[in-house]
């Protein structure tokens, strides 16, 4: 009973430990920070959000963009969103392309990953939207942090030092079991 229960306990640790590697990439789909919320875009009514919270240079950028009408709220599926980020005080796209329902895992979403510009510093954001009943856009600032050191290296490391030492313990533990009977 007791090599289950110390099996179930290990087994634990290791779903927790790839739950914390993987969550990161999971969450990037139809989640992440509000940046626009519900503005008026010529005939529509935009949302964008942004993932991760915090962008760092030089790693995946994910945007999610909601369209809907204006007057009735009903999503739009049927438009082109297009998404440039700009330079800071200038008219230059760093980043530029389409956010379409194919890349959403919800398909009443727009949705397009970039990889965030490698300089740090504050970008402008347009999301042009073209449908049937018009076109319109909408901006934000996007800021960008310095990008920071993976810690994937250090939780693989951690994990097999965890499993070591939790394995040195069973061992002991399971050795004085056996001098003491």
């Amino acid at each position: 009973m007791k090599h289950l229960k110390h099996g179930a306990i290990l087994w634990l640790l290791l779903g927790m430990l790839a739950w914390a590697g993987g969550a990161p990439h999971a969450w990037a789909h139809g989640g992440g920070t509000v940046h626009v919320a519900g503005e008026v875009a010529g005939p529509y009514k935009v949302t964008v959000w942004v993932a991760p919270n915090t962008v760092e240079a030089g790693k995946t950028l994910h945007f999610t963009v909601a369209v809907v009408q204006d007057e009735s709220n009903e999503p739009v599926l049927d438009a082109q969103v297009l998404l440039d980020v700009l330079a800071a005080g200038t008219d230059t796209a760093v980043l530029s392309g389409p956010a379409t329902t194919a890349q959403a895992v919800n398909k009443l979403f727009y949705e397009a990953d970039f990889v965030a510009p490698a300089a740090s510093g504050t970008y402008s954001v347009q999301a042009y939207v073209s449908g049937p009943e018009g076109e319109g856009t909408v901006s934000f600032d996007l800021t960008v942090e310095p990008a920071g050191r993976s810690n994937l290296l250090l939780w693989g490391l951690g994990g097999i030092l965890l499993i070591a030492g939790l394995g040195v313990f069973l061992a002991r533990r399971s050795e004085k079991a056996r001098t003491a009977d």
